[in-house]
Formats: structure tokens, sequence, C-alpha cells
């Protein structure tokens, strides 16, 4: 089998050609590119088994790449690698049926077991494609990791569980399971957490004022923001402020 991994940092490659022992999983050839123009020239040159790629790069994204090879009737089974928990990238990944979504920094033990995953399941299913190009991600690390790092980044917006779910494919109990075993709080508190720890530093180190504090964290309820901050600190926020 042949593998092809595409990404513009050549460390990123150097480590992935060291880091996978390729060979135990049955690959015989080991095929790079530092952008999708070459990576494109190489695949229509040769057999490719496994796709691993960056997302963004400079003169093409590995969207791109893999939206060109569907395009072309290419079904190679695609691992992207990425330091972005972007929900749009993932939702664009799902969209053309790539095998995983694997957030940096790499984990190889967690990498080889789901690229023997595909291996496996790519040889299970020559007559199921499917089942083969369905996302699974209930029991994996990196999508749970995604999921914290998209809502430590989105905090502030209103974002119900039943949206989580339908952007990681979660169910919206076991959403609670994974932040209740990761933070310690369920989902909601966790965002109330995030907020008004915010809030707390802008109280302390700015001059905005309380009203504009709580619409920047996320309430444009002043009252609910008001009875929250004392409910979690025991004062207020102009009390708060007030015994800098």
């Amino acid at each position: 089998m042949n593998v092809l991994l595409v990404d513009d940092d050549r460390f990123v490659i150097a480590a992935l050609q060291k880091g996978i022992a390729w060979e135990s999983l049955g690959f015989t050839e080991v095929f790079t590119a530092g952008e999708i123009n070459s990576a494109k020239e190489i695949i229509n040159s040769n057999k490719i088994d496994l796709l691993l790629s960056d997302i963004d790069m400079p003169h093409g994204t590995g969207l791109d790449l893999l939206s060109f090879l569907r395009e072309h009737g290419n079904k190679v089974p695609t691992i992207f690698l990425t330091n972005y928990a972007d929900f749009s990238y993932a939702q664009k990944a799902i969209e053309l049926k790539s095998f995983h979504y694997f957030l940096k920094p790499i984990d190889y033990a967690e990498l080889t077991r789901i690229i023997k995953k595909a291996i496996k399941e790519a040889y299970d299913n020559d007559t199921s494609e499917s089942s083969f190009y369905k996302l699974d991600t209930s029991d994996t690390e990196s999508a749970q990791k995604a999921l914290l790092a998209y809502v430590d980044e989105h905090f502030k917006e209103e974002i119900s569980r039943e949206q989580l779910s339908e952007m990681f494919f979660f169910d919206p109990d076991y959403i609670t399971k994974i932040f209740k075993k990761e933070t310690g709080f369920s989902y909601k508190n966790y965002v109330i957490e995030k907020r008004l720890s915010l809030a707390k530093k802008l109280l302390t180190e700015t001059d905005y004022s309380i009203h504009d504090i709580a619409l920047h964290v996320g309430y444009d309820n002043y009252s609910y923001f008001t009875r929250l901050f004392k409910k979690s600190f025991g004062m207020t926020p102009v009390e708060f402020r007030n015994q800098k």
C-alpha cells in the first residue's frame, strides 16, 4: 500500500515519516508533498491508499485537495491533521467524507490506531462505502478535544447542547459526561464559569461599564448577569470593582 503525507511544514512531514511505523502497517511507499499541486501530481501518477493532509496551507487547503479528488471519483480514505478546532473545517471534512479529523499536536499512538482502523474498514467495506465513510467520533479523544476547544473559543455565544450534538455527532447527554469528566462542570456551568471568569478579569483590568462587560461575555440581561455574579462570588459586579 501507498500513503501520501501533505503538509507545508517540512518538520511535520519528517515527524510523520518517523513517528509512524509505516512498514509494520503494510505501507511500502510513503509519498510526501508540501502543497496540493504537488499532491495532485503524485496522486495522478500513483495509487494512493491513504491520504494524511494538513488543512490550512498556502496555494490551496487540504479541503480543496479532497474536494478535487472527490469530484474526480477518487475515494481515497483521508485523515486531516490540523491545529484548528474549527467547526467549518470539520463540517466540510464530513461533507467530503473524510475518515477522520485529527487535532495537532499529534499523538502517534492514537494516530496509529486511527490508521489501522482506516485500513481495516477500507478492507472490510469494499462493497459498503457508506459505512466506511461514516464519521466515528463517539469514542475518540481527538473529537472530545475538538469539542472542548470549540466551546473555549465560542463560550460567549449562545450554543445549546443540542447544537453541539449536531456539530460533533455526540449525544447531548454524552456531552454532559465529557464536560463533567474533563472539567468537573456540566456544560451549562462550564460556560457560566468561563463567562464570569472573563467578567472578573475585565472588571479588574479595564474601565468598561459593567453593562458592556455583561454584553461582552454573553449576557444581554444585566440583572441576570448580576445575580449569577453575586451567586458565584458573594458580591455584585459593582461591589467587586469597588474593592480594587
